[in-house]
This record gives C-alpha cells, sequence and structure tokens, in this order.
C-alpha cells in the first residue's frame, strides 16, 4: 500500500493569450519540481449564448498552452479542463485543491472598464489558496537575477521561508531574505518557528554555492523593487499580510514591474479539502480529454 501523501497539483489559469502560456511554462518547472501534476485550466462565461463556440475556443487555447508546455521538454504529467463561471472566483476556489495557481500579469478575461491583469489581482488578493502572478518577458530563465522572499511572524512565514529555499535550489538562484527583527531593536522570540529555520538556513547555506543573505525589511517594499525589479526574478510573500498583498498588485507596482521578469508569489497556508467537495466540483465542470493531441 503506497502510503505516500498525495501532492495537490499545479494549476494555470488558460484564457488564450501569450501571457498565460508564459505563466504554464513557468508553471511547468514547479510542477516537475514538486513531482506533481500541471493542471491547465479554462474558464469559460456560464451566460455565453453559444455556449459550443466557447468550448471551442477553450479547447484551442488550452491546446496552444499544452504545446507551449511540450516545446520546455520538462518531464511533467499534464491534465486539463474547462470550468464554468467567473475566472477570478473559479480559479480562487480551485486554489483550495491546489499547490498553487499561477496566472499571467494580464489576460483576455481582464473585468470590463478595469485596469489590465485585474483578474490577476482579484485573485492574488481574494483566493484561499496561493497564487502566483507571472511576468516573463523571455523564453528562458536568468539564473543570476534574485529571490526576494519576505519574512515576518505570521501563519505563512515558515511556508515562504520554505517557498524561498526550494525555488532557490530548482532554479540555481541566489535568495534575498527581507525580515524586520534584527534590524527593529525589539526583542524576537527566537523560538518562533520560522526563527529557527531561518538560523538552521542560513547555517547550511553559508557552505553552499548559493548566495543567501537577510536585509532589513523596507518600510515600503515597492521603493526596493523600483531598484531592484531588473535584477529579481520572483518576489515570495505571506499571502495573509493584505497590505503588503494591496502593495504588489497596485497600479503603481505594475509600472514598476512592467516589462521585467519579476514573478509574484502569494504564499498561504495549504487547505485541505474533503472528499466530497472535490466530487462536487468535478460534477460542475465540462469534460475534457487529458489527452491532447
Amino acid at each position: 500500500m503506497n502510503t505516500q501523501a498525495t501532492v495537490n497539483p499545479v494549476l494555470v489559469g488558460i484564457d488564450g493569450s501569450k501571457h498565460a502560456r508564459r505563466a504554464a511554462r513557468w508553471a511547468a518547472l514547479e510542477a516537475a519540481s514538486r513531482d506533481t501534476t500541471l493542471r491547465l485550466v479554462h474558464v469559460i462565461d456560464a451566460e455565453e449564448p453559444d455556449r459550443q463556440q466557447s468550448i471551442h475556443r477553450a479547447q484551442h487555447a488550452l491546446h496552444k498552452a499544452w504545446k507551449a508546455v511540450a516545446d520546455t521538454h520538462i518531464d511533467v504529467k499534464l491534465e486539463s479542463e474547462i470550468l464554468s463561471g467567473s475566472p477570478a472566483d473559479c480559479l480562487a476556489e480551485e486554489s483550495r485543491r491546489a499547490a498553487l495557481v499561477c496566472v499571467g500579469d494580464r489576460g483576455t478575461h481582464d473585468t470590463p472598464d478595469a485596469p489590465r491583469g485585474s483578474t490577476a489581482v482579484e485573485l492574488a488578493r481574494n483566493a484561499p489558496g496561493t497564487v502566483a502572478i507571472i511576468r516573463r518577458t523571455h523564453r528562458e530563465f536568468d539564473h543570476r537575477k534574485w529571490i526576494v522572499a519576505v519574512l515576518d511572524e505570521s501563519a505563512s512565514a515558515t511556508a515562504v521561508l520554505k517557498a524561498a529555499k526550494a525555488d532557490s535550489a530548482w532554479r540555481d538562484a541566489p535568495v534575498l531574505m527581507l525580515e524586520p527583527w534584527s534590524h527593529s531593536g525589539e526583542p524576537a522570540d527566537v523560538r518562533h518557528p520560522v526563527h529557527v529555520a531561518l538560523a538552521r538556513y542560513l547555517r547550511a547555506a553559508a557552505n553552499a554555492h548559493l548566495e543567501s543573505v537577510t536585509l532589513a525589511m523596507p518600510g515600503h517594499l515597492g521603493n526596493l523593487l523600483r531598484q531592484s525589479a531588473c535584477i529579481d526574478q520572483l518576489v515570495i510573500v505571506p499571502g495573509d499580510d493584505t497590505e503588503l498583498v494591496a502593495e504588489l498588485t497596485s497600479d503603481d507596482m505594475r509600472k514598476t514591474l512592467k516589462g521585467s521578469d519579476c514573478t509574484l508569489l502569494f504564499v498561504r497556508p495549504s487547505h485541505r479539502v474533503p472528499n466530497g467537495d472535490v466530487t462536487a466540483r468535478q460534477q460542475n465542470s465540462i469534460e475534457l480529454s487529458a489527452a491532447q493531441p
């Protein structure tokens, strides 16, 4: 009997845009590194009068995304599915059952009359699970670019550190840890899990070839990113820090990160969903064969 825990899939919202295909390529490495499935999901409008045409467009978009992932030659299991409803709402609900949900920084399902990337912003701010907003202008990863991790003493802190460690190893990239306690003058609770984990990580990193450093957390992360976005490939933050999430998904930050390869990862604690809930969701989805041409 196999007692190994099942790893939740990495999910990508696919809307037919090039930004979604770039997100799928980025997510393929995440899924392969976690030894889990990559799910490509397209959401069609439940009120669309021509449902068959909507399904046809969805299948076409999923096929192109599937091919984009296959072209990376990353060894990852692929699945695809069509759901019906609001893209932001459906993907937020799916985040309960996913290791993370990835979306492009803009796409075809953005809310009418709202800024570009409005679906990604809504998802990052409201989803109960972990969300990544992918920015990719180049097909290949630049391993010299930094991973920036924001640490605090919230419930998500150890998950942020774990994600930074894993992505640093997978992407062979240096890590900058931003934390508030070592420069605040306030006594820190050294028994807090994130302090213990960070100390252990830094001791191990001292003998590793990848650079890992800590700096004081600035008053506004945006000020730092305005200076460093061109040399950062990934910023990882606690998803339960609503002020920080709002800052990173603001219009000003969109302008700051425009044209960069700086992806934003909003980490939230894992959710366990009863099997009955999974069955109910599957009954509301539209059947789509996983065997793409």
